[in-house]
């Protein structure tokens, strides 16, 4: 748009008639000259000029940029967006941070990392070594008190010769431990598990040198810290003496990796006075300062009901095959066993 200016000359000069006909061509050139010969000076403004090629250009950049900063915004929290709930939780204030690759350039490198909250994890490893210590039937207890607590976890049942937890629960995921390198992947799917929750693994007998160098081998305690996911071991013990040297040797090699909690199996010894005393117990209790933890009796024959039914505990306290007082003594049990768990501190 042009910016006209008057000079004093072309005040009292009458404006020449204009011609009919057709207009000249260029008449920008043509009325510049008039107007310059009347003393009136004209400003033009050049409009850019805009080709095919350009505005692409511009558009793809436009939205590039927009694409960049509603990305980071997203990263960031902001509400006003989308997708923020992915990234948002109900208590964040209670969450961890954890870094994650999000940016690569053209050669697959990281160019930045975004925080993302991930709630703590535990993989609970129910250990006992030998065979009919009680393994399966701690397990079922944790995973029920567990469900008393509304606190959600992944089931691994690694006893593939017995089952007994697969017969019983849900959505139970199976897991090997082996020496053959050609397996050895296949328990990795219990670590995988615990990026979205706990994880409750039911170990069979004889593989505590699997667990052991899956473990350490792979440096499962490091690459836990990085993620919020730790290791609870809990060693259910029958009062024998090989059997409390089985946990002191799980002491010496992964004390210092695997929290470990000593259990009392009550309802094979109820006499305990004598591995309290072990000096070898003791020694270990001072070294590597683990938990222990009182695991109740269970009625005899409540307990083979249950079994032969194939039943949760809870599911027992409504079954037409247990009665009243039967039922007291499945609700005692529980009672008993919950109470076991929480004043450990490590189910939460």
């Amino acid at each position: 748009m042009g910016v006209y200016q008057m000079n004093d000359t072309a005040e009292n000069k009458q404006p020449e008639k204009r011609k009919r006909g057709r207009p000249k061509k260029n008449t920008n050139s043509s009325a510049a000259s008039n107007n310059n010969s009347q003393g009136i000076s004209i400003t033009m403004q050049e409009k850019p000029q805009i080709t095919e090629n350009s505005t692409t250009e511009n558009l793809i950049n436009s939205s590039n940029e927009t694409s960049a900063q509603d990305w980071a915004k997203e990263l960031e929290g902001d509400s006003s967006l989308p997708h923020t709930e992915l990234l948002q939780s109900n208590s964040d204030e209670d969450k961890p941070v954890i870094t994650a690759p999000i940016s690569t350039n053209i050669n697959n490198t990281v160019t930045h990392q975004e925080k993302l909250v991930k709630t703590p994890t535990t993989i609970h490893i129910i250990d006992g070594e030998k065979g009919g210590a009680g393994k399966s039937f701690v397990s079922r207890a944790l995973i029920e008190y567990c469900a008393s607590i509304k606190h959600k976890v992944a089931i691994v049942d690694a006893d593939n010769s017995n089952e007994d937890i697969s017969q019983i629960y849900d959505n139970v995921h199976s897991a090997i431990f082996s020496d053959d390198d050609k397996k050895a992947n296949q328990a990795d799917h219990i670590f995988d598990l615990a990026f979205e929750k706990s994880v409750i693994v039911n170990l069979p007998a004889q593989v505590y040198s699997k667990v052991t160098d899956w473990i350490k081998t792979n440096d499962l305690d490091e690459i836990g810290k990085e993620y919020q996911i730790t290791f609870v071991k809990w060693f259910v013990c029958t009062g024998g003496v090989d059997s409390v040297d089985f946990f002191i040797k799980s002491l010496n090699d992964l004390g210092d990796r695997v929290t470990h909690v000593f259990v009392k199996n009550l309802g094979l010894c109820d006499e305990w006075d004598y591995v309290d005393e072990m000096p070898d117990f003791l020694t270990a209790k001072e070294t590597h300062k683990f938990k222990e933890m009182n695991f109740p009796k269970f009625p005899f024959w409540e307990r083979n009901v249950i079994d032969r039914l194939g039943i949760t505990f809870n599911s027992a306290l409504s079954h037409p095959e247990i009665k009243v007082i039967s039922r007291q003594r499945v609700k005692n049990f529980l009672a008993e066993v919950h109470t076991a768990f929480s004043e450990t501190g490590l189910v939460k």
